[in-house]
C-alpha cells in the first residue's frame, strides 16, 4: 500500500487561534496513551491569506492506517479537545504526494487546486500539469512541487509547493513560461490556491 498525505483545512476557533499551542497539547495529551500507528509526519500551520484557516497535513504510511487509527479509542478520545479547536467542519483531502517533506518544511507552503470544467477531460489538463512542473525546475527560492490527482475526486488535480516566501512565488509566475502554462490551465479548469505557514510536529514513532 502507498504512502498517503491527508490536508485538513478548517476555520479555526477564537481559542485555537489565540493560544493554538494549549489545544494542540491537549490533543496530544488525550492520543499519549500509545503511538499513532502509521503516521509519521505531521505539520501544523495557518493560511496567510486569512489566518482564521488552518492547515493540519498528515504523512500516513497508507489510506488503509488512517482508517484503522480512525476506529480505535485512541482517535475517539481526542474528538472533544477537535471539537474546542474547530469553528467549521474539516475538508479532508487524501493524495499520494511524492517527496513532499522538503515541501512542507519550506517557508511557506502553497496548496493548489485545479478542478475541471464541465464538459474537459483530464487529458486537457495533464500535460499542462506536467509542463508546469517541468518548468517550475531551478525557479529561485522554490522547494520543489508534488501533483497527483486527489483520492475520490477525479475531477481534481492537487498540488503543493514549497517557496521562500509568498511573493517569492508570485514573482515566478507573474510573468513568462509559467504564467504562459498557468493562463492556459485556466481555460480547462478552475484554479484555487492559497498560502500556509507550516510547522513540523514531533510524531510519536
Amino acid at each position: 500500500m502507498a504512502p498517503v498525505t491527508q490536508i485538513m483545512y478548517f476555520k479555526t476557533s477564537s481559542s485555537y487561534l489565540q493560544d493554538p499551542s494549549r489545544l494542540i497539547s491537549e490533543l496530544a495529551t488525550k492520543s499519549s496513551a500509545a503511538k499513532i500507528k502509521g503516521l509519521s509526519k505531521a505539520y501544523l500551520g495557518f493560511e496567510t491569506e486569512d489566518p482564521s484557516n488552518a492547515f493540519w497535513v498528515f504523512e500516513w504510511a497508507s489510506k488503509s492506517a488512517h482508517d484503522t487509527y480512525h476506529q480505535t479509542d485512541t482517535f475517539k478520545a481526542t474528538q472533544a479537545a477537535a471539537r474546542q479547536v474547530f469553528a467549521s467542519r474539516p475538508i479532508h483531502t487524501f493524495a499520494g504526494f511524492s517527496n513532499a517533506s522538503r515541501i512542507f518544511s519550506a517557508p511557506v507552503t502553497e496548496f493548489v487546486t485545479f478542478t475541471l470544467k464541465r464538459g474537459v477531460d483530464m487529458n486537457a489538463l495533464q500535460p499542462l500539469v506536467r509542463q508546469l512542473q517541468a518548468k517550475l525546475q531551478g525557479t529561485p527560492k522554490f522547494y520543489g512541487s508534488s501533483w497527483v490527482p486527489a483520492f475520490d475526486k477525479p475531477n481534481v488535480v492537487y498540488g503543493v509547493l514549497g517557496w521562500e516566501s509568498v511573493q517569492a512565488h508570485w514573482n515566478a509566475v507573474s510573468s513568462g513560461p509559467l504564467k504562459e502554462i498557468i493562463d492556459k490551465v485556466k481555460k480547462v479548469a478552475d484554479v484555487w490556491l492559497v498560502h500556509a505557514i507550516l510547522t513540523p510536529y514531533k510524531v510519536r514513532t
